[in-house]
């Protein structure tokens, strides 16, 4: 699985979208309250944590998205 190929392609709205292959992964999006910080969301948009840096948050949402799908019969 390892090294895990991904991209961030940007929205209209300013997020992030973070793909494996054509499945979305998840989002990355700046954080309003927090300057400097990055939201990560799931492709379902719940809350996953807060980065200091936009792309080791996507990978950290790439590698958390190939380890359930691997984890699925």
């Amino acid at each position: 699985m390892f090294p895990l190929d991904y991209t961030i392609e940007e929205s209209a709205n300013g997020e992030f979208i973070v793909k494996v292959g054509e499945d979305v992964a998840g989002h990355v999006s700046e954080d309003a309250e927090y300057p400097g910080l990055w939201v990560l969301q799931d492709a379902d948009g719940h809350f996953m944590a807060l980065h200091h840096d936009r792309e080791n948050g996507a990978a950290f949402l790439a590698m958390w998205f190939a380890a359930e799908e691997e984890g699925q019969p």
